[in-house]
């Protein structure tokens, strides 16, 4: 890893530690787990997640309480850049990102994105880092799950509703 990208994963580590959980974390933590209001934000959280990070200049993450991270991937039919707002963790310098889609009975675009071009951008608060993404095993996989139930109680209940689907994990490699 170069300098650049140390340095660039150090000022994201400063912002990440300055999140902390407020009245619209416990309030997503309760009503985000309802059928009605999955099935309204995914429709208007990526429209509207995009906006408030302009608006509040990539400030995403202390906006909702959670760890947030733009993802911009090349479409996997249009190689459009498409930009898909997400929770995630943090694996050592990596970042971990699930696709529930709500609990929907399919994959969420974005995966389907990264399988057919792993190369990526994430933003986390100001700071842009490329990376390069790998769908996890299933011993990774299940070693993060509980840790993404334990940050967003939500991902407990999309996993039911997604029919036996196992939603794909990435691990984003900086780059």
């Amino acid at each position: 890893m170069d300098g650049d990208t140390a340095e660039r994963l150090r000022r994201i580590a400063d912002y990440e530690a300055a999140v902390r959980p407020n009245l619209l974390t416990r309030f997503l933590g309760q009503v985000g787990r309802t059928r009605g209001f999955s099935y309204v934000y995914r429709y208007v959280g990526p429209r509207l997640d995009p906006y408030l990070a302009r608006v509040t200049r990539g400030q995403l993450s202390r906006v909702y309480g959670l760890p947030g991270l733009l993802l911009r991937t090349t479409g996997a039919r249009s190689g459009q850049t498409r930009t898909s707002p997400l929770l995630y963790l943090r694996d050592g310098d990596d970042f971990v990102v699930a696709g529930t889609n709500f609990g929907q009975l399919t994959h969420p675009g974005w995966t389907a994105n990264l399988l057919a071009h792993p190369k990526a951008t994430v933003q986390v608060g100001r700071e842009r880092v490329g990376v390069c993404a790998e769908l996890v095993d299933r011993e990774t996989w299940d070693r993060l799950w509980p840790r993404f139930v334990a940050m967003y109680p939500g991902y407990a209940d999309y996993l039911e509703r997604c029919g036996g689907r196992q939603p794909r994990m990435f691990r984003l490699r900086p780059a």
